[in-house]
């Protein structure tokens, strides 16, 4: 091999070999908040609510509303406030209304948050054992959202605001 092509493919390698175990990071000073990866697309955070928890939230970006399993909301002494239409693929029903002190994932944190406490047992394509409730736009809308999700997925890979 002609000492050119030996320096060009050093060279190469010299690059490439130290980024292939990288961790990948948000640009910038974006803040990201870790999930695990379930079924190979259900996102899982670990969330606080009231400074309790952390409880498993599913992170759903066609929810437009936060959600939380009634048997939480009982933990929790949520106090309900009205109700509101909730529909999904093959149903439609009514949630009751409670306001949250406090919802934190990772360290973003809103305060005075909404959310419905809806049963979903009502859904038959989850697993009811993974997560307590669903982080809805409500919450991912406050902050600029973006998703860096390798390929294959992991299970432990990381969504960022």
């Amino acid at each position: 091999m002609s000492a050119f092509k030996w320096f060009a493919s050093f060279v190469l390698a010299a690059t490439i070999v130290p980024a292939l175990p990288a961790e990948p990071h948000c640009p910038g000073n974006v803040a990201s908040v870790p999930f695990r990866l379930v079924n190979r697309y259900q996102m899982i955070v670990a969330v606080s609510v009231n400074h309790s928890g952390p409880y498993n939230f599913l992170l759903d970006t066609g929810a437009q509303m936060t959600m939380v399993d009634p048997a939480l909301a009982a933990e929790l002494h949520l106090n309900t406030q009205g109700s509101a239409g909730v529909a999904g693929v093959g149903f439609l029903a009514s949630a009751p209304v409670a306001q949250l002190d406090l919802l934190e994932a990772g360290s973003h944190a809103v305060a005075n948050q909404k959310v419905l406490v809806f049963d979903f047992q009502n859904s038959h394509s989850v697993d009811l054992h993974l997560f307590r409730g669903v982080l809805g736009e409500d919450f991912l809308g406050e902050f600029v959202s973006t998703t860096h999700l390798p390929w294959p997925p992991t299970s432990k890979d990381r969504i960022s605001h």
